[in-house]
This record gives C-alpha cells, structure tokens and sequence, in this order.
C-alpha cells in the first residue's frame, strides 16, 4: 500500500513538473526550463541536482540501480526531464551542457528499455528515436 501510495504522488509531482517546464519551453523561458527541471531532479532523487553533472552516465545507472535493480520508473522520468532541459539549455546556447543532457538521458533509456512493459516500453522508444535525430 505504501509503494503505491508513493508511485502515484511520484508520477503526480511528475506530471506537474513536466507541465510547468513544457509551458516554460513553450513561452521561451528557458532559464525558467532549467530551473524547473532541477527541482524536479531534486525531488525525484532525492539529492542535489548537482550530483547529476559529475557522476557519468553509467554512475546514473548505477545509483538508480542501488539495490541490485534499475528503478525504471525514476530512470525514465529522470531521462524525459534531461532531455527536456536540453532543449533549454540549447536556446540558452550552452550547447556542451545539452549534448551531456542527451547523452545521460540516452543512457538511461537504454538501460529502462530491457526492463519496461506496454506502453512504458513504447514511450522509451519513442524518447530515444527523437534523441537519435
């Protein structure tokens, strides 16, 4: 009961987050973009955003994997909300910071896939085919 309870707060402050950093996206806000998504980082982990930018890729995977498995769900969104600041960091023009973005998030995809079901699985490959462009 409690797992649940606390998935379905997690995909919940997901979705609220997605929107408001979509919304910023879309209205050209893209500082307002990177911001948002570091909190959205920081609550979905749990920890600084900032350990994000000096562990690698396969640290992410590592650290979502505490416990001997990948935590799937928080490796998804935490790769949706890379890819969405990279998109940010692009208008910004900091263009080092969005290929990093992608590759982490293109990383973390990778290791979801295996381990996704249904329509999780299908939206995986749907982010890494955009990331792959």
């Amino acid at each position: 009961m409690y797992q649940s309870d606390w998935l379905l707060r997690q995909i919940e402050m997901m979705g609220q987050a997605f929107k408001r950093l979509l919304q910023a996206l879309r209205e050209r806000r893209p500082e307002d973009a990177v911001e948002i998504s570091r909190e959205a980082i920081a609550e979905l982990m749990d920890t600084d955003p900032n350990l994000l930018e000096v562990l690698s890729p396969d640290g992410l995977v590592t650290m979502l994997s505490a416990g001997g498995a990948l935590d799937v769900f928080r490796a998804h969104m935490l790769a949706e909300l890379l890819a969405a600041r990279a998109d940010a960091h692009d208008e910004l023009g900091h263009t080092d910071a969005a290929a990093a973005d992608r590759h982490r998030a293109r990383v973390l995809l990778q290791a979801a896939l295996p381990l996704a079901e249904g329509t999780d699985a299908e939206r995986i490959a749907e982010v890494l085919g955009w990331l792959a462009e």
